[in-house]
């Protein structure tokens, strides 16, 4: 869910001029919902007023104008209905609408002589209820919405004479689109953002998405006329809202009686074809769509701990990008080239297991999680347990493999007696004199993690320091290798940055383009791919990234405060909250012309605390 844009003004005579309809009274009695078709052409975009995702709707609304221009209708009702905002709210809308107007000017020929695109004055319910306001909207070739929150949108337009005239435009052919929140509204089922303070990172958790139902006898929904069929997600990579859709289809299909609703996200300055309810096709803009289908492999879910988290195996999801590929949503068929793309034959695995005769933990950074219930506590106890319980003279040995970084070393010591370790800590630090008579033989317990993918880079191309792990991560009764050091275990790693506040939504797109992650060889002491700090970071992209790379190995995606343990017997989620299998080995990867990672038949599990890491149901 976006926010309502506000800016300070400086064009007072054109907000006074746009501000008169809101003096009309309302009159008529509320429409109530009707037996509107669905949209026969529906273009959700995933955010932002990108060039190439106007564009996109330009072209759509001009596949069924009447001409000699193209009509385009822009909707602001998402923007708010606060009476001390409607004047700048009303300017920004219209720069939106010339936006968007310039946009299909530029990509609109002959036999049009161009695009014509008008504001309708629906910024609150009054304006809705007023039919003067709609006049003209049934006859557009395309209605925009604007971004901003879908609830205020849908509070303006359900069941008025707005909506009513949206859903005959779209019944004879008019393009819907809408960004964002524009997109949002798309499907009756709409998505209304997280409950309270939740985010993504607590996404996987149920109930945390706050839902308006289409079959409620209530208005809060989406649009009439939106999808029946497909639960839209906007902004989809760049906040990191795959665990969202994940946990919110399973709620679908519980409350559907087994038939899940189809799962489409849209990403940033992007957008797709939607037609009649019927196809998804024509992917356009910046980067790719996901399709999460729960009912293809005959998904099945369950909430586990004490805070309930996903469960599921057997998720089937694609990465749609701009060209050939359509998806028929009745018969949630991939088709690709013209050639039906056949789903993945039932096929299981096997967790990866510990190198040696030890428990090796797999962290997706413990230090991000509470450390006295999370993944720490699982390793302390089998330190302790390996001391046979007299831990006073036992030491645990924490390397920190960031090149000079003494601070995480440090940090790690505090944790691992707050999580109940009583014996010895002895920090090591890559880089420093401490490196230079680091011993782990002994050792009751082993921590090795780098918080700085970027400063790693040195230690993994030390045969010194790779001898040394691999001894320990073979011998020592415990070991743990956390952060990216856990993804460093595996066949592959990214020495990429981490984002920060102010990159997490970028970095967060990137992480679905063929060339973000500048994967390097890891030590291979697991046979898997490790993607740490899945929730936290929005990393979901690394774990197709990985699959892109190197299909032939499962890749593992760890919340904050997560650990799987591998042992010799199997494996098992230790603590946190959840961890995410990615199962590429049927799945076809491509890179499009736009750098977004193309996917088909790709496999998720997903699995909660306590949980033995299996394809096995």
């Amino acid at each position: 869910m976006g926010h309502s844009p506000h800016r300070p003004l400086l064009v007072a005579a054109l907000a006074a001029a746009l501000a008169l309809p809101l003096a009309a009274t309302a009159s008529g009695a509320a429409v109530q919902p009707s037996a509107t078709p669905v949209g026969e052409t529906m273009a959700p975009i995933g955010g932002g007023y990108e060039e190439p995702s106007l564009e996109g709707f330009g072209r759509l609304s001009a596949q069924g104008a009447s001409g000699p221009t193209v009509d385009l209708v822009v909707v602001p009702s998402a923007y708010g209905d606060k009476a001390k905002d409607r004047a700048e709210n009303l300017v920004l809308a219209q720069e939106r609408t010339d936006q968007i107007d310039a946009a299909c000017d530029a990509v609109v020929a002959a036999p049009y002589t161009g695009c014509t695109a008008r504001l309708a004055v629906l910024l609150n319910r009054k304006d809705a209820m007023d039919p003067a306001n709609s006049v003209g909207i049934d006859s557009a070739d395309g209605i925009y919405i604007l971004g901003g929150d879908q609830g205020l949108a849908m509070k303006v337009l359900a069941a008025s004479p707005a909506e009513a005239a949206m859903g005959r435009a779209a019944a004879a052919g008019a393009t819907i689109g809408g960004t964002s929140a524009g997109a949002a509204v798309q499907s009756r089922n709409m998505i209304n953002g997280y409950v309270g303070s939740l985010g993504p990172a607590d996404g996987l958790q149920r109930g945390s998405t706050l839902m308006w139902w289409g079959d409620d006898a209530d208005l809060e929904r989406g649009l009439d006329f939106g999808s029946t069929q497909v639960l839209y997600d906007q902004h989809f990579y760049q906040r990191g809202r795959f665990g969202r859709l994940l946990s919110t289809l399973a709620t679908s299909d519980e409350r559907r009686g087994g038939a899940s609703l189809l799962g489409l996200g849209v990403d940033y300055a992007t957008g797709i074809h939607n037609t009649g309810d019927q196809t998804l096709s024509g992917v356009f803009g910046a980067s790719s769509a996901a399709v999460v289908d729960l009912e293809t492999l005959h998904s099945t879910h369950s909430w586990v701990g004490k805070v309930p988290v996903l469960s599921a195996r057997n998720v089937l999801t694609h990465l749609l990008t701009p060209g050939t590929a359509s998806y028929a949503i009745p018969t949630r068929t991939l088709t690709v080239d013209g050639a039906p793309v056949p789903p993945p034959a039932p096929l299981g695995w096997t967790a990866p297991a510990t190198p040696g005769a030890g428990t090796l933990y797999l962290g997706g950074d413990l230090l991000a999680g509470d450390v006295r219930t999370g993944g720490l506590p699982a390793f302390v106890r089998t330190a302790t347990a390996a001391a046979d319980g007299s831990v006073k003279g036992a030491r645990i040995v924490v390397v920190s493999a960031s090149s000079g970084d003494t601070t995480t070393a440090g940090r790690y010591a505090a944790a691992l007696k707050t999580a109940g370790w009583g014996g010895v800590v002895q920090q090591v630090t890559y880089g420093t004199p401490s490196w230079s008579s680091a011993s782990l033989t002994g050792a009751a317990g082993v921590v090795v993690t780098a918080a700085d993918p970027t400063t790693l880079a040195p230690a993994m191309a030390d045969p010194g320091l790779r001898s040394l792990i691999g001894a320990a991560a073979r011998t020592a009764p415990a070991f743990l290798a956390d952060d990216h050091f856990a993804a460093a275990m595996g066949s592959w790693w990214s020495p990429k940055a981490d984002p920060t506040s102010a990159t997490l939504e970028d970095e967060g797109i990137a992480a679905f383009k063929s060339a973000d992650g500048a994967w390097q060889p890891g030590l291979g002491l697991v046979a898997a791919n490790v993607v740490p700090r899945l929730n936290g970071d929005s990393r979901w992209g690394r774990l197709y990234g990985l699959g892109q790379v190197d299909p032939a190995h499962l890749a593992v995606g760890l919340a904050d405060g997560t650990a799987v343990a591998l042992t010799s017997s199997g494996a098992t989620v230790a603590g946190g909250s959840s961890a995410v299998v990615l199962d590429g080995r049927q799945a076809t990867f491509s890179t499009a012309a736009n750098g977004a990672i193309g996917a088909t038949n790709v496999v998720l599990d997903v699995f909660g605390s306590g949980e033995v890491v299996t394809s096995a149901r």
